[in-house]
């Protein structure tokens, strides 16, 4: 039986090592090559070859984002991965969407659609990185008085398309309200979940032109972001996922990830204006940092509503069965068929 690579897993260790680790049926040998997109990797120079073990460390790679191929030696498909996680200077949260599986046996692909945080920080060094990305455009879920707060330092060449989803000229966001209100207590547990409700029914097409967006020919490579990139930007990954085939556990953890990728200086940030509202580290965590409950009960209640999500997209949000379509022949990468 030949040897096929299911998922890959990149990770950076403490001391700035790639460990890259794999799932497979079959205990044949793989090579390792590496590149800085997915469309440069050096498939002619395999950094490694592994034989007997499904995890290696690929030091003295560099600095910035290394795209890794696992391919066994036998010929079978070769599978591709990433950090998750953008290292970058001036943004915490800027992450890919790729690799996740389907339901179907099928990942969504690196490269393509990335989710993050506000890009007002970024530095030389981030645009540079950012750059080698290819990005054709950025979705800005942000508020006209967020961006002008907060003016994006993404490069003019990339298109901008300009949403502004929970628009707080008439809905504020979850900590705008409590700065409006001046304190926190009491704030129910699913505060968070009904604000996602909201979003869920005013703004549907703008969530509805995301997708549109990401389906159009020129539409990726793109990031979607907000602020925290976790709102607002949560809500758009976890409906492009769900319609891709990506199991509901796996949108949850996606979604959860941005309490991780929330940084110390962001947060030191933020605690003296949560303690200006009564709250604590912990309360704020879980009623407003990611909780698991809030997007999962806004997906019960959109299935709920509308029966699956696909549907709601298309009966409320303007998407079409074709984009759908497109969306999926694009951003995923079928399963590997099975090798005897």
């Amino acid at each position: 039986m030949k040897t096929v690579v299911f998922t890959v897993d990149v990770v950076r260790d403490r001391a700035g090592v790639l460990v890259v680790s794999w799932e497979s049926s079959g205990v044949g040998p793989v090579e390792l090559a590496v590149g800085p997109t997915p469309e440069l990797i050096d498939y002619d120079q395999p950094v490694a070859r592994v034989d007997g073990a499904t995890r290696v460390s690929l030091p003295g790679l560099g600095p910035g984002r290394h795209y890794i191929s696992v391919a066994p030696v036998d010929g079978s498909a070769r599978v591709l991965a990433a950090e998750r996680v953008v290292p970058l200077e001036g943004a915490s949260n800027f992450r890919d969407l790729g690799g996740y599986r389907t339901k179907d046996g099928g990942r969504t692909r690196w490269g393509l659609v990335f989710r993050a945080d506000a890009p007002d920080r970024l530095t030389t060094a981030d645009l540079d990185a950012i750059g080698r990305l290819g990005l054709q455009a950025v979705y800005d879920l942000r508020t006209d008085r967020e961006r002008s707060r907060a003016p994006s330092a993404l490069p003019d060449s990339i298109r901008r398309e300009t949403l502004a989803v929970g628009d707080e000229a008439s809905r504020p966001t979850p900590l705008a309200e409590l700065v409006h209100r001046g304190r926190a207590d009491p704030v129910p547990d699913d505060f968070l979940h009904q604000v996602y409700l909201d979003m869920i029914l005013q703004d549907a097409a703008a969530f509805g032109r995301v997708l549109n967006g990401l389906g159009a020919p020129d539409g990726a490579p793109a990031v979607i972001h907000c602020t925290a990139g976790k709102d607002r930007t949560g809500l758009a990954a976890a409906l492009l996922l769900s319609v891709l085939g990506v199991d509901e556990a796996t949108v949850l953890d996606d979604y959860t990830l941005s309490r991780l990728c929330y940084d110390e200086s962001r947060m030191a940030r933020l605690l003296p204006r949560l303690a200006a509202l009564g709250l604590d580290e912990e309360r704020y965590h879980a009623v407003f940092g990611a909780p698991r409950h809030a997007m999962a009960s806004t997906l019960d209640a959109l299935r709920e509503q509308y029966g699956t999500v696909e549907d709601y997209l298309i009966g409320r949000a303007g998407v079409t069965p074709e984009t759908i379509e497109a969306l999926r022949a694009r951003l995923v990468v079928p399963a590997p068929a099975a090798s005897v």
